[in-house]
């Protein structure tokens, strides 16, 4: 008896996990229960763009006809003042749409700029001294890129890059970090090396007459033509900006990807020539063109009134 009741205990052990191992799993629809975090949208869209997960703010037309993609990437910009930023980016994307394209704005982690005073501004990598950090961040743009093709609907994929971002964008073409099929760089300049890696996808270089950039726009222009790189070069009057005039030049660029360069007919600006500049212009220590004010502070140079 006592070897019969020795032997259900042990049974009787031996069963209780085998019960517990089989339950169903929590239900997800359980508030206790911990969620996996999901990508947040991006925050910091223009009304005219829709916010994709992962970060990204897109703007397409509801046509079912596939929409060639524009990758804009800003100008540097502070944190607490967005406002200069968020018009470009709406300027963008109503021209684009009006002309067949999609756009997807993409935003700089924080921590680029190298200059101190910088610490809190947005700012893509423009110099020899933070290039490195460039793999890593197109990477991240994975989930933002499937979603803006997926609603674009076409394999077509074009970047505009805007002062920080315009040095960035030709940092990305020499490095091969995107698949694109044409870049404009608009008043950035060159990140050395320029040595291509891989394709030399058609470039655009805007510049404008009395911005600063334009010197190290020429010299883009020069070193392009030293690695036999396709590209064509333009400029306008004023200054430092992305005008409508530079906007549509670039899209009118794009939709001529395929044609040989320089382009034939020409667009309607002129070619950059080098100009005298004044001694209080200077370039800015993470290589984007800008002034120093009379505090010894640097700052962005903003775009021209009314545009």
């Amino acid at each position: 008896m006592g070897v019969v009741a020795c032997g259900l205990f042990g049974a009787a052990w031996v069963f209780r996990p085998r019960v517990a191992s089989d339950a169903p799993p929590p239900s997800t629809d359980d508030p206790t229960v911990d969620a996996a975090p999901a990508d947040p949208p991006a925050d910091w869209c223009a009304p005219e763009l829709e916010p994709l997960a992962g970060g990204g703010c897109f703007a397409g037309s509801p046509s079912t006809q596939p929409q060639p993609l524009v990758v804009y990437l800003h100008g540097r910009y502070p944190s607490d003042a967005a406002a200069e930023e968020l018009d470009r980016q709406s300027r963008v994307a109503r021209r684009a749409k009006s002309q067949g394209f999609a756009v997807l704005a993409l935003r700089s982690p924080p921590a680029i700029c190298t200059a101190p005073e910088l610490a809190n501004w947005f700012c893509w990598p423009s110099s020899e001294r933070n290039a490195d950090a460039g793999a890593e961040i197109v990477q991240a743009w994975d989930k933002p890129l499937a979603a803006a093709r997926e609603r674009a609907r076409s394999r077509e994929r074009f970047l505009l890059g805007f002062s920080s971002g315009g040095y960035f964008a030709g940092l990305i073409a020499s490095r091969a970090l995107l698949d694109i099929d044409g870049v404009v760089v608009a008043h950035g300049g060159p990140v050395e090396p320029v040595h291509a890696l891989g394709p030399k996808p058609p470039l655009l270089l805007l510049s404008a007459d009395d911005d600063v950039a334009q010197d190290d726009m020429i010299r883009l222009d020069t070193e392009l033509t030293r690695e036999g790189w396709p590209h064509d070069s333009y400029a306008r009057a004023g200054g430092h900006a992305l005008t409508n005039e530079d906007i549509d030049a670039a899209l009118s660029f794009f939709s001529r990807a395929r044609e040989p360069l320089p382009l034939q007919p020409p667009l309607a600006m002129h070619r950059p020539v080098a100009h005298v500049r004044d001694a209080g212009e200077v370039a800015a220590p993470d290589g984007s063109s800008d002034e120093s004010d009379d505090a010894g502070t640097v700052t962005e140079v903003g775009d021209e009134a009314g545009l």
